[in-house]
């Protein structure tokens, strides 16, 4: 049997992702310049991790990063000081601490709807002391392995229920025009898909 998200196993797939460094690296100096400086950050489906990268760059050793990624590939292009846990996200998350700000951006749309509302939903609220920065893709969002795609509207609703985190509007609004602002047009499905969530 195939494995749907083989893509995502490949070195190939790692190094296209290079294109990101550069934004990511801007909008987490706009975040800390806007809500100050996290203590710890967990990125579930980081990739090759350059947020909590970046975000150790802009907070040094105060911070405590860590990324969660599918496959062991993603090893060779974690950079130092990133704590890597490998794991698919589609099974109960153990261990490990909750963290001031979680990031979880373009994953659940990967994953069945059973699987995102049943597993990844409460791992995110489990892990999320602080804030939540979380997106995925929309119906008719094309792309690599997506099985399961839903409104905003549903991700408030679930994550809410399931994941006992409460959608910051104000927030939200910001974040949004801060990616629109840097990101380009092929991309612009972030800002539109993008939710930022409390704790309390």
């Amino acid at each position: 049997m195939d494995d749907p998200l083989g893509t995502y196993r490949t070195r190939e797939w790692f190094e296209s992702l290079a294109w990101q460094h550069r934004w990511i690296e801007y909008l987490v100096g706009w975040w800390v310049g806007e809500f100050g400086k996290p203590t710890t950050v967990i990125d579930f489906g980081a990739g090759d991790g350059w947020w909590p990268h970046a975000f150790k760059q802009m907070c040094f050793d105060q911070l405590r990063a860590v990324a969660i990624e599918l496959d062991w590939a993603a090893e060779e292009f974690i950079q130092s000081g990133i704590e890597f846990v490998q794991h698919d996200l589609r099974t109960p998350l153990k261990g490990g601490c909750a963290s001031d700000l979680s990031i979880c951006l373009e994953v659940a749309e990967h994953m069945t709807e059973p699987e995102a509302r049943k597993v990844l939903v409460p791992t995110l609220g489990r892990y999320s002391a602080g804030m939540l920065m979380f997106s995925a893709a929309q119906p008719g969002q094309e792309g690599t392995g997506h099985v399961n795609l839903q409104t905003p509207d549903y991700w408030t609703h679930t994550i809410e229920k399931y994941g006992k985190l409460k959608l910051w509007r104000e927030r939200t609004a910001k974040v949004r025009k801060a990616f629109g602002r840097i990101l380009p047009e092929p991309y612009l499905f972030l800002p539109r898909n993008l939710l930022v969530f409390q704790r309390g």
